[in-house]
């Protein structure tokens, strides 16, 4: 696991920055809907396109990786606006 950090540091360093940076701008949009919808539409794309630049250049990007990440960011999205109440 450790060697899987080291090996992908600044893939999981962008990932960081996106949900870090997201929650920040979500916490700072509180009590303004709609931009809050905006801020988790801008983190579920971010976090999409990282982890398709992700799997192409380590892996093999497969179309049900692509379906498995959109069912995640689906799901995500979902659990999101129903804590938020939005």
């Amino acid at each position: 696991m450790i060697e899987n950090i080291q090996k992908h540091f600044l893939h999981y360093l962008v990932y960081l920055i996106i949900f870090g940076g997201g929650l920040l701008l979500i916490f700072f949009t509180r009590g303004n809907n709609s931009l809050q919808v905006l801020s988790l539409l801008g983190i579920a794309g971010l976090y999409f396109m990282w982890a398709m630049v992700h799997h192409h250049v380590n892996h093999r990007l497969h179309p049900q990786i692509v379906v498995e990440y959109g069912l995640i960011i689906l799901l995500g999205m979902i659990l999101a606006l129903f804590l938020f109440s939005i």
